[in-house]
């Protein structure tokens, strides 16, 4: 039997990288001068006097996760199951050419399918380029033109996030937790399965405030996509209000999307109609708080039931247990809709599970209410570029005050990017 088809192999291996990550000593961290070596491991070109490529760095993202689930469906039946997987496998090539422009490609290298039902295609792994997680040039315009008003403008066109809630505000690199928050999830504009759109868009920043203005279409056809299906019109404002603050963070972030698009077209987000988000992020030395508030609107559906209004709110407190080490962090959720399918539970495990095991009824993970709960340890070798990630979660998923899912989850992630 493989070491991570055993349900007591996960628990063991989760229970030892979480006591790991509190009793590895500080010695434990690389040394500076290693930890910068690997940062900047990517780099192989740079000559600013040229009037063509004047900087060039590769990028690759590597995460190894396992994970074990333990919870009860809508029936009450017990069920249990567990994972291992190459969570990301990402490589890319980021650039500079001549004075004004820049480029970014991020390849997707891995479809882990190894978590997927054999009826899927699953039971094995695929390798090779699956999507573009990122595939676009920008144009440093307020270089160009030297704009008085503003302190940097740029102009871009390709493949790129749409960033809604605090935890699609950072890569999947830099998240807090194992995994983004559910309804974090749901607001984001993106395909599941084709990943980042493609967008046209502007970018400014006037002073502490930093403004974002983006078109993103629904249409993959081809590497970089076209412009024959949804449209959204999306906007964002941040406000960094740190140096009038008595916090040494202390930020605003206001995002808007409205999708015009309909049932026989690609579609982002699900179909959101449109999304109201306002995070803040306010942190001082050792402790940090994060939140997110957000409403938004199902759009049409095929399904009457998953129509309707939706709404919710995601809490982070995190505090620096060894600062630039060990961090604690925890994360609340709650979300609800006005129809009892209006939500999906966007976790990880419990959809795999649900689609590994045919006796398993979760309703598609779909309901009206939601709450979750996650307490992690996160340690960081070389700060953000390798690190070990643990965390527990506890979800609690119903519609019509009827339980459609209940249970635990427990995982733990390495990570290493340049």
């Amino acid at each position: 039997m493989s070491f991570y088809n055993s349900t007591v192999s996960i628990r063991i291996i989760a229970c030892v990288t979480f006591l790991i990550n509190i009793a590895l000593p500080t010695s434990a961290q690389l040394k500076e001068e290693t930890c910068e070596k690997l940062k900047n491991s990517g780099k192989f070109y740079e000559n600013p006097e040229s009037s063509s490529l004047q900087s060039a760095k590769l990028f690759l993202s590597y995460q190894h996760q396992i994970g074990y689930i333990d919870g009860a469906d809508q029936r009450g039946k017990n069920f249990n199951d567990d994972f291992e997987e190459f969570r990301r496998f990402w490589m890319g090539i980021s650039g500079k050419w001549g004075s004004y422009w820049k480029f970014k490609v991020v390849s997707q290298l891995s479809n882990d399918r190894h978590n997927y039902p054999a009826s899927k295609g699953g039971s094995y792994r695929q390798w090779g380029h699956e999507t573009f997680r990122a595939a676009n040039i920008t144009f440093d315009a307020d270089k160009f033109w030297d704009f008085e008003s503003i302190d940097a403008m740029e102009i871009g066109y390709g493949r790129r996030t749409g960033r809604m809630a605090d935890e699609w505000q950072r890569s999947s690199t830099m998240i807090n937790c194992l995994e983004r928050s559910s309804f974090s999830n749901k607001l984001w504009l993106y395909d599941k399965e084709k990943g980042n759109p493609l967008a046209a868009w502007v970018k400014w920043k006037a002073g502490t405030h930093t403004f974002d203005a983006a078109v993103f279409s629904g249409t993959y056809d081809d590497y970089i996509g076209g412009w024959k299906d949804s449209k959204v019109y999306y906007g964002s404002w941040l406000g960094d209000f740190s140096e009038r603050s008595s916090y040494q963070l202390h930020e605003y972030w206001l995002s808007y999307y409205k999708q015009d698009g309909n049932l026989n077209q690609d579609q982002l987000a699900g179909g959101n109609d449109w999304a109201l988000s306002l995070v803040n992020r306010i942190g001082n030395r050792s402790w940090a708080f994060h939140s997110t508030l957000a409403f938004g609107n199902n759009g049409d559906q095929s399904n009457a039931d998953r129509e309707g209004d939706f709404g919710g709110l995601v809490l982070m407190p995190m505090y620096w247990l060894k600062e630039d080490k060990l961090k604690l962090v925890g994360r609340y959720l709650f979300q609800q809709s006005d129809q009892k399918e209006g939500l999906q539970l966007n976790s990880r495990y419990a959809p795999l599970a649900d689609s590994r095991d045919s006796a398993i009824d979760l309703n598609n993970g779909r309901g009206d209410k939601h709450h979750a709960f996650y307490l992690g340890l996160n340690y960081y070798l070389c700060g953000e570029n390798l690190k070990l990630i643990t965390g527990i979660q506890h979800d609690e998923l119903s519609s019509n005050g009827a339980n459609q899912y209940r249970g635990w989850t427990l995982g733990s992630s390495f990570r290493i990017w340049f």
